[in-house]
């Protein structure tokens, strides 16, 4: 007989014995009171509720319109708005400065003048025109009636009752007035083109004064829209030139802010918001503007811009477009938003107003529509049969629940399948985690609800 066998069967004894402990969930050996001794464990009630994302994005606030006013003529500055340096807010139409405008007004009559005088010219040679018609139509008569002497006379020369020198006499009368009224008819014929040389000379005249008037107008500045003056280069006294620059504006009726966010956050917060996608950071690319945006809305995603400074105030926010590029440094994905109205100060509620370069913190957010239930990632277990959780059961016991993960939130994973409310997660599960330990749950935000023993059951 081979004794060695004989060394296997302890060992094989004790195998036997931790296998039917762990699946029969042996009661743990009683104390000398009858009572249990129990694990503590930290543990947290299951309450579904719909659950918040929150993507955050941060960036710098820069204005939706900007306006720079270069000069446009030359001149000397006469006037100019009391407080125009940078930081003052101008409003939309206001005179924010004047050059000296006598040049351009002496320029503005002489063109007024060379005007008229090119509308004179042309109402006379119209004149002449049609005197120089009627003249024409006279001469013509004239003509007829010499032709019908011609006539006459011919036709007494053939019957010897007037002399051949009478009729070339006609015959003269006849070519000398022929040739008046060729000389009317030539002029007439010239006179078309000599009004459309006099035309164009009053269209021309008429795009001086045009050009004056405007020259005159660009001696006034004034502001486009409302704003902030961000760059100014121009005070009283000052001789400008034309291409000088002279003050910049920038819009305080909207901001923007190009929002640096991670897309895998998005990406998470989108599986969350619309479960019905499978593996939507697959499903979606954030990085094409119309999917993006599609997507954003579809998840009911909305935006709110933060400003700090001493406390937070907060802006409501619209998502405009994406920015189209990503940081080759952190790989960041640029979200545009858009403020309206925040560029004032709002004494009700004493938020200050958005200044152009201020940084900002964006918060893209958007709340399920079902219930579900937040679990922290220490608290899942990726097993191989999908993920799981341990909690207390009934009896005070650790047991083990498979469950349904849509996506995170934070360091959060969001559970759509397996707890229940009122259910006791495990935050902290025992080492080793054995199921069917008796356990002492304590409560995360009530550490007095510590259990030492149970009664036996």
């Amino acid at each position: 007989m081979n004794w060695r066998i004989l060394l296997f069967i302890p060992a094989l004894a004790l195998g036997v014995g931790v296998f039917l402990f762990i699946n029969n969930r042996a009661p743990d050996p009683l104390t000398s009171d009858g009572a249990r001794p129990l694990v503590p464990v930290r543990v947290t009630t299951v309450t579904p509720e719909p659950v918040t994302v929150t993507v955050t994005g941060y960036g710098r606030v820069e204005p939706v319109r900007t306006w720079e006013a270069i000069s446009r003529v030359d001149g000397q500055i006469i006037e100019t708005i009391p407080d125009l340096a940078i930081g003052a807010f101008v409003d939309q139409g206001e005179t924010i400065l004047r050059v000296d405008p006598r040049d351009y007004e002496i320029a503005r009559d002489r063109a007024n003048a060379n005007l008229a005088i090119a509308q004179a010219q042309l109402a006379e040679l119209i004149a002449q025109e049609g005197n120089t018609a009627q003249q024409l139509a006279l001469e013509q008569q004239i003509e007829q009636v010499a032709q019908n002497e011609v006539d006459r006379r011919a036709s007494l020369v053939e019957r010897g009752t007037t002399a051949q020198a009478s009729l070339e006499q006609a015959q003269r009368d006849l070519i000398t007035q022929q040739r008046r009224v060729l000389d009317l008819a030539n002029q007439l014929a010239l006179f078309p083109v000599q009004r459309e040389s006099a035309e164009a000379t009053v269209e021309s005249s008429m795009v001086d004064v045009e050009q004056a008037e405007r020259d005159l107008s660009n001696t006034v500045v004034t502001a486009p829209f409302s704003g902030r003056i961000l760059e100014e280069s121009a005070s009283e006294g000052v001789y400008v030139r034309t291409g000088d620059p002279l003050v910049s504006i920038a819009s305080i009726e909207t901001a923007e802010v190009v929002a640096e966010i991670q897309p895998a956050a998005m990406s998470d917060a989108l599986s969350v918001l619309i479960p019905s996608v499978d593996s939507i950071a697959h499903q979606v690319n954030l990085f094409e503007e119309d999917a993006a945006i599609q997507a954003l809305d579809a998840a009911g995603i909305g935006a709110t811009m933060v400003l700090s400074q001493g406390q937070d105030h907060s802006y409501a926010a619209e998502i405009v477009r994406l920015d189209g590029s990503v940081d080759s440094a952190t790989g960041t994905l640029g979200i545009v938003v858009r403020v309206s109205g925040a560029g004032l100060p709002d004494p009700q509620t004493r938020r200050p107003p958005l200044t152009n370069g201020a940084f900002v913190s964006v918060l893209f957010q958007g709340s399920t529509a079902a219930p579900n239930v937040i679990v922290p990632r220490d608290a899942l277990i990726d097993g191989q049969d999908g993920p799981y959780v341990y909690v207390v059961d009934s009896n005070s016991r650790l047991t083990r629940r498979s469950v349904s993960v849509i996506g995170r939130t934070g360091g959060d994973m969001v559970i759509s399948d397996g707890l229940t409310s009122g259910d006791k997660l495990v935050l902290t599960p025992p080492e080793p985690a054995i199921l069917g330990t008796f356990l002492a749950p304590i409560h995360e935000h009530d550490p007095a609800t510590l259990v030492t023993e149970a009664d036996d059951t």
